[in-house]
């Protein structure tokens, strides 16, 4: 029966522990030895203690003498009472010493055996001295439960005296302890943060929304010259690792395996590595102080011959790379080892350090060792770690960091806490420096990685933690991998990842009446975002160490540009033929350096299927004569109509001078030349760049035949294409994909307190608004026609007008203002309750400009930009919550080309002067599209930090969306582009052309999903919706009559699937539970006596569920 009793933790095993019966259940072993109870001095007894069952233990002074010994097997044992559990994790606790009389310090082992198997399990192990008690502090766990167990204290030598005061055996409670660790880490490792946002009175309530970025305490792992081969260990190593150190690579066996012979190309090219991923990297190591790791040509060296050899390794390592590595662990493991000491002198380990500072002062220098942390190794405890450290520093080392490497198995948590807490005392920083945790059964695994981690992040002395590895195949220790060698994530791994997320720091809400935002965060970078009814604001900061709450002043015109990293099948020349005069020959570059896997899966469901790699097989169109000189390819079937291809692939230029991009064109054309669509990709000399085109045949009947053509840099460059393909995009199941990534952006659980007296009343949720603005393009003529401002009123939430408050309309004569349509127009939107953008100050494409603003001079043209700027923003000051400044700067540059490179940045510069709260947007048009060179996402954000760094305060990104047959995955990459910017981007000018309406709604549908799916997008403008009133044919959702056609009938019905509304009964806690898209609503709740209550409440973005408490 009691092999079937739950696990009680922190009950002691051992009956009889504290002699209280005498020797009452213990024996001696060993035919000489004799046992005896014996009391400590007082004095003497113990008077601190961490491995105990209770928090109130206190030593109780009496111990067993095992005297007589003849042999280090001779001691004292006892049984355990009750049955031992699978898969807990035991503490062996107690005190040890030696008799009087006992000459230095001799390791003592507690052991346990059990009656049905012949196997001794290690239970931990001191090195104990007479006159002094050491704490026993092992720990074991078993596979399955033994039939009866025997603990075993034996050891020392023959002829010493053992004593063993409260031995202990418990189960651990691991739960109890993470509680505990919990509390320390929100102490040692968050700060409370207030951000002071000037202008209190006029932002009080605006939202707020900080994200952590970066922690101040890194984690890393090693790496080797051949897993940065493999994809899946690059992928998972470069999104959750911060640091590397190198398995091997730098190690002086490795570098000069044969005397002379210096190799530092591996570690040369992991460096490289490792710079390309921004991750710094611990110098592992000088030297290894452990004779069976030296390499033989050393060992052979005389006393003169090795000092100098030193003296090399030292000079040559460190000057090569003096200021590489932050950290150098100098002389490893000198708990375990002492070939240098042994030859060259007590002196020799000090002198490495000081050398090592002297060629190097920037790095930090470690001592590291291993078992210091596990307490079962009698030549690495704490004490004698810090013995060591102080015997160096009093040398002249400057010992600046300890290095406790962590190869650990079935981890005890206070045990970790006692060693840290020991090194502590030394004020030196404290890393784990190979840390793997290593247990067959993974799901042990996971939660022994989390008592280490807890452990260490817990404690303030620790300032990192690096992993020995992380993928299995790839590991020292194999049954430590995180990572399978399929490369999916195991238990252990994903708690990994789980307790680096509960170590980041978001927050949200709005900013209180004295201008603050509030909140508790981890240490590291930040950005915060703050969202007013005219923009938003981002700017980064730092949560440092403190015991007070760190106050910080924000910068409203701060913006956070941060940087991206861009993330990227055919043989012989059969189908291939030349187009125009060149010349085709197909080559092999088996590793190009700029293609990841292609993305040939539409969405994220498809993330199971292996994505294909280049195939490293391409074409050379050489010898090229013309810019429409290229290549062609027949398809080997004909396009079906009205139905969307992508276009895919790689291309690159050879023989283009250095610095300069060209544009490569990929053409598809039909029958006898008919252009249907396709791309335009900009490529510097020496990438690759990706093909992302498209194309549709939109007539009722499919063509014949069609052909795709690659051309278009300038004669002389020679054009390569790898892996060029055409496939039909499949919408059904990107469209899937939308959805889930919706539920994700735009969605939020929502508890709804009311009281338990209202369990089982009706309720009713409804939303009244979306925090999603979708707005439409006016003008005077549409707002005459009621069937136009029906739809507009209850379909739209903002507008913009078309032409009446550009420059050209308010000003078409010199000298002859005229305000008057954009009055009405603006009368009109608030009557109706409409915000409206500012579209737009000025137009940089000469023929938007009007003649006598082109026939002006320099100064005359800047006097009247000055002019129109003061004549607009003063008069409309607060008016607009967005401007556009100047429009379609990636197509034109009339302004630019006759006053200066400065002058879009002043446009900027003195809009916010003159009417700071608009957010300023830069406009343009064919950026979603990757079908036109001028404007690719990459040149819109060089046009962006190029005006930031000229002091503009870029505040948005419009991306206007005239589209023609989009492609989702295409429009999706354009905005995750645009987002590193951290920039909000709006859809501006949103029309999708199509003669047939069918084809129209599943376009619209398309772009609005992406947009509204993508968390960078904060709100879309249609240009128009009705027939006879757009700029663009085939684009409109209401017909002249007044009557939907298809595409508007899939935009309301896109606007109700985005709603939310709920039904049902409180239940019997009083809640009522939802999930809602952001934004107001209304909650209707009908009492037992008929009478109905409302309340508005908003639901805004956050992660975690937001919980209202109803005042109804």
């Amino acid at each position: 029966m009691a092999c079937n009793q739950e696990v009680v933790f922190d009950v002691n095993l051992l009956e009889n522990s504290a002699l209280e019966d005498g020797l009452a259940g213990w024996a001696a072993v060993g035919e000489c030895t004799s046992l005896s109870v014996h009391n400590e001095e007082p004095e003497k007894v113990p008077t601190e203690t961490i491995n105990t069952v209770a928090d109130d233990y206190k030593p109780s002074g009496r111990y067993i003498l095992a005297a007589g010994r003849a042999g280090e097997e001779d001691g004292l044992r006892r049984a355990v009472a009750g049955a031992l559990k699978p898969r807990v994790t035991y503490r062996v606790a107690g005190w040890i010493s030696l008799g009087d009389g006992a000459e230095g310090s001799h390791p003592v082992r507690v052991n346990l055996r059990f009656d049905d198997d012949e196997c001794v399990v290690d239970g931990g192990a001191v090195c104990a001295q007479a006159g002094r008690w050491t704490e026993i502090k092992g720990a074991f766990r078993l596979k399955a439960s033994p039939c009866g167990a025997t603990v075993f204290v034996q050891g020392a030598p023959a002829g010493v005296d053992v004593k063993v005061m409260d031995l202990q055996i418990f189960a651990t409670d691991r739960r109890a302890r993470f509680r505990k660790l919990r509390k320390k880490t929100d102490k040692v490792r968050k700060r409370d943060v207030v951000l002071k946002f000037g202008g209190a009175g006029s932002i009080s309530g605006a939202s707020v929304r900080v994200m952590q970025m970066d922690s101040s305490f890194p984690f890393g792992a090693c790496i080797n010259g051949g897993v940065i081969q493999n994809p899946a260990f690059v992928d998972f190593f470069t999104k959750h690792f911060d640091w590397a150190v190198f398995e091997n690579e730098l190690k002086w066996y490795w570098t000069e395996a044969q005397e002379g012979q210096l190799n530092y190309g591996d570690a040369d090219a992991l460096l490289d590595f490792c710079d390309r991923y921004g991750k710094p990297v611990r110098g592992h190591c000088i030297f290894w102080a452990v004779d069976n790791v030296v390499q033989q040509w050393i060992k052979g060296l005389d006393h003169d011959q090795l000092t100098a050899a030193v003296q090399g390794r030292l000079t040559g390592l460190l000057t090569r790379y003096a200021g590489r590595f932050p950290h150098y662990d100098v002389n490893n493991e000198m708990l375990h080892g002492s070939f240098y000491q042994d030859r060259l002198g007590d002196d020799i380990n000090a002198f490495m350090f000081r050398e090592t500072a002297r060629l190097d002062p920037g790095a930090t220098l470690f001592v590291n060792d291993y078992n210091v942390e596990c307490g079962n190794d009698p030549n690495a405890t704490p004490e004698k770690y810090i013995e060591q450290i102080n015997a160096l520093q009093q040398k002249g080392a400057a010992v600046g960091g300890i290095g406790l490497q962590g190869h650990v198995t079935n981890p005890v948590g206070e045990v970790i806490c006692d060693a840290l807490d020991k090194l502590a005392t030394t004020d030196l920083p404290v890393w784990l420096t190979e840390l793997d945790v290593c247990e067959s059964d993974v799901d042990l695994r996971a939660e022994d990685l989390e008592v280490v981690l807890r452990e260490a992040y817990a404690h303030p002395a620790v300032e990192g933690v690096m992993f020995w590895g992380f993928m299995q195949g790839h590991m020292w220790r194999q049954d430590a991998c995180l990572v399978n060698s399929d490369g999916t994530v195991n238990d252990a791994g994903e708690r990994f990842i789980d307790l680096r997320r509960e170590w980041t720091s978001h927050a949200r809400g709005h900013i209180d009446g004295d201008g603050h935002f509030k909140f508790r965060g981890f240490h590291g970078t930040y950005v915060v975002q703050l969202a007013t009814a005219t923009g938003k604001m981002h700017k980064t900061f730092t949560v440092e160490k403190g015991d007070i709450p760190l106050v910080l002043d924000m910068d409203e015109t701060t913006h956070l540009v941060m940087n991206h990293v861009e993330h990227c099948e055919d043989g012989g020349l059969a189908g291939w033929t030349p187009s125009g005069s060149c010349t085709l020959s197909v080559h092999n570059d088996p590793a190009p350096e700029t293609p990841p896997p292609h993305p040939l899966s539409a969405t994220e469901d498809d993330a199971d299927e292996p994505r294909p790699r280049p195939s490293g097989r391409y074409v050379l169109a050489a010898h090229r004569a013309g810019e429409r000189d290229g290549l062609c390819r027949e398809f080997s079937r004909a396009p079906a109509a009205k139905v969307t291809y992508r276009v895919a692939g790689w291309v690159s230029l050879q023989g283009a001078a250095e610095g300069c991009c060209h544009a490569v064109r990929v053409e598809v054309c039909t029958d006898d030349g008919r252009p249907a669509g396709g791309g335009v990709v900009v490529v510097e000399p020496g990438k690759w760049g990706e093909i992302m085109g498209s194309f549709r045949v939109d007539d009722d009947e499919p063509p014949r035949c069609a052909k795709v053509f690659v051309h278009g840099p300038p004669p002389g460059v020679d054009l390569k294409v790898m892996d060029l393909q055409v496939f039909a995009v499949n919408k059904i199941a990107r469209l899937r994909h939308l959805r889930k990534k919706t539920d994700k952006v735009r969605k939020r659980d929502v508890v709804l307190k009311l009281g338990r007296r209202t369990g089982g009343t009706a309720i009713r949720v409804v939303q009244v608004e979306n925090s999603f603005p979708i707005g439409a393009c006016i003008n005077k003529t549409a707002i005459q026609n009621p069937a136009f401002v029906d739809f507009f009123t209850n379909h739209f939430d903002w507008a913009v007008l078309e032409n009446e408050l550009k420059w050209y309309h308010t000003e078409a004569v010199q000298g002859q203002v005229n305000y008057s349509d954009a009055d009405e127009l603006i009368a009109f939107c608030d009557r109706h309750g409409k915000p409206v953008r500012g579209h737009c100050i000025f137009w940089a494409v000469e023929n938007a400009v009007q003649p006598w603003v082109r026939a002006l001079n320099g100064d005359q043209l800047r006097a009247a930009v000055e002019g129109r700027l003061r004549s607009l923003v003063t008069r409309y000051g607060g008016k607009f919550p967005h401007y556009e400044v100047n429009n379609e700067m990636l197509h034109g540059a009339f302004f630019q080309q006759r006053l200066g490179d400065d002058i879009n940045a002043r446009m900027f510069r003195e809009t916010a002067r003159m009417d700071p709260s608009p957010a300023l947007f830069v406009n343009d048009y064919n950026v979603e599209s990757a079908n036109d060179p001028n404007a690719t996402p990459e040149r819109y954000v060089e046009l962006i930090t190029d005006l930031q760094k000229r002091g503009a305060a870029v505040g948005g990104i419009g991306v206007q969306g005239h589209v023609t047959h989009p492609v989702g995955d295409v429009i999706c990459d354009a905005l995750d582009k645009l987002a590193v910017t951290g920039l909000p981007v709006w859809i501006t000018e949103l029309d999708v052309s199509a003669a047939d309406e069918a084809v129209r709604a599943d376009d619209l549908e398309i772009v609005l999903r992406e947009a509204f799916a993508h968390p960078a997008v904060e709100g879309i403008m249609l240009w128009g919706f009705m027939q006879g009133n757009m700029w663009r044919s085939h684009a409109h959702l209401v017909d002249a009559d007044g009557k939907l056609n298809e595409a508007g009938h899939r935009y309301v019905g896109l606007r109700q699937e985005w709603t939310s509304h709920a039904r049902g009964q409180v239940d019997g806690s009083g809640h009522f539970k939802f999930r809602g898209f952001h934004g107001k609503y209304v909650v209707q709740l009908t009492t037992g006596a008929g009478e109905m209550k409302h309340q508005q409440f908003d639901v805004g973005k956050g992660d975690g569920p937001l919980v209202l408490d109803m005042d109804l």
